[in-house]
């Protein structure tokens, strides 16, 4: 006799519910937003995974500024993203504006000044032969976050120009 199990609304308790977020966060960190949707996709009950989620930011495990301001750290140093990025980034994840927003302010990183490191690094050697060269590079950094006001800027401090005469 083979029985069906058919997850219901109370399928999981708080303990098994606690036990997956635990094993997930141990990884890698995680939005509360996150949490909650994988608990749900294990077959949590919302109500249940909104008692885990609440738990663990009580307790100081989940907690979205400190993973906004870690994701902006990294998306700035190592991926060399601008802050319109980061920030579409962070809204998706399930992180409050107010909170990226206060993130942001905190971060001792310097944008604009990632920005010049990394368009120093990646078009460096770069001859532009017109202006289509230029707005393709401008368009690249825009993709990545950066304003134009800071592109251009940068490019004017870096001297940036195409070969037979000025970006201007």
């Amino acid at each position: 006799m083979h029985h069906i199990y058919v997850m219901g609304r109370n399928s999981m308790d708080i303990a098994a519910a606690k036990k997956i977020a635990a094993k997930l966060i141990s990884f890698k960190m995680h939005t509360c937003r996150e949490v909650y949707q994988k608990l749900l996709r294990k077959g949590c009950d919302e109500q249940t995974a909104e008692e885990t989620v609440a738990e663990f930011c009580k307790a100081g495990i989940l907690d979205d500024a400190e993973y906004a301001k870690a994701y902006i750290h990294d998306a700035t140093a190592i991926g060399f993203k601008g802050m319109y990025r980061i920030k579409q980034e962070l809204l998706a994840k399930g992180i409050a504006s107010s909170v990226i927003d206060k993130a942001a302010m905190e971060s001792d990183i310097d944008v604009k000044q990632q920005l010049k490191n990394y368009v120093e690094v990646r078009f460096a050697d770069k001859v532009f032969e017109d202006y289509k060269d230029i707005e393709k590079v401008k368009a690249h950094l825009m993709r990545r976050g950066y304003n134009i006001s800071d592109i251009n800027k940068c490019f004017k401090e870096l001297n940036i120009t195409i070969s037979r005469g000025d970006i201007d």
